[in-house]
């Protein structure tokens, strides 16, 4: 949060949307020519804290910290990365230290053409590199992953690791329960969390399903998802397309987690969410 007020150096690379058409160009101010790994954020949605913007540089240390100490991944081989492109914090916004575009987050067209824009250019200089996106907000997290994971090396960790890490559990409590993979297409799963994390992990579960003989729609109603707001039903408004696949035909919208729990009696509970 204070990232800005205890700004020394420069720890990564920051690509803005005033560096347009010099993004191919500037991937060469990194001194290495050998990327194992980027780790990319726009800082938008870190998870509990919001908005952070250029401040999120700390997540991609963080993670590639992580890879390094854990994976025995080079420390020179790596890249933190912020594609800085506002903020719609205020609060940053009117800061006179803020390190970071004080300006509001471009709409839907422009956001994609800089992100295919660094992209290109990471591809370019470190064909082989994987890019790692997070804590991009929701719907952004799931359209980056969809549009590219055909044609780069790419992942969404909120999305892709958290699944498989809860799926394992899940199968595994089949198991400990006497019961079969299969059977996965029978449990009442309620998610207490609606952005990337917590409909990633129920998308994960969904294919699952599916591969074990479920239509998608059934699979679809074994869910009841929940945000700070209460339960996903119909009658929701401002939902995106992936909420609105888990949203409730037959229970009223908002109903509370104590409430869908005692109507809906679950068998998986996940608690996926930053906020109270």
């Amino acid at each position: 949060l204070k990232h800005s007020h205890i700004f020394r150096r420069s720890r990564g690379m920051y690509f803005s949307k005033m560096d347009r058409d010099q993004m191919a160009a500037m991937v060469y101010n990194w001194p290495s020519d050998d990327v194992d790994v980027i780790v990319v954020t726009d800082g938008s949605r870190i998870l509990g804290l919001g908005d952070l913007g250029a401040n999120g540089m700390q997540i991609p240390i963080g993670k590639l910290n992580l890879y390094v100490a854990g994976a025995g991944i080079s420390p020179l081989r790596v890249l933190p990365v912020v594609l800085d492109l506002g903020t719609n914090n205020k609060e940053l916004i009117d800061s006179p230290l803020y390190v970071g575009v004080q300006e509001p987050r471009p709409d839907d067209n422009e956001f994609f053409s800089l992100v295919d824009e660094m992209m290109i250019a990471f591809r370019h200089r470190w064909p082989n590199v994987l890019v790692q996106f997070e804590d991009f907000s929701n719907p952004h997290a799931f359209q980056l992953l969809d549009k590219y994971r055909n044609r780069h090396l790419c992942f969404n960790d909120d999305i892709q690791s958290t699944g498989a890490i809860a799926l394992s559990g899940v199968l595994a409590s089949l198991k400990a329960r006497g019961k079969r993979f299969s059977d996965i297409g029978e449990e009442r799963i309620v998610c207490v969390g609606a952005g990337s994390a917590g409909l990633g992990v129920c998308e994960t579960l969904v294919k699952c399903m599916v591969d074990e003989g479920c239509s998608p729609d059934q699979a679809y109603s074994r869910f009841y998802i929940l945000d700070q707001h209460g339960l996903f039903s119909a009658g929701r408004s401002g939902m995106d397309a992936g909420q609105a696949r888990f949203a409730r035909r037959d229970l009223p919208e908002g109903m509370s987690l104590e409430n869908v729990v005692k109507e809906v009696k679950p068998t998986v509970l996940l608690g996926l969410s930053g906020a109270g």
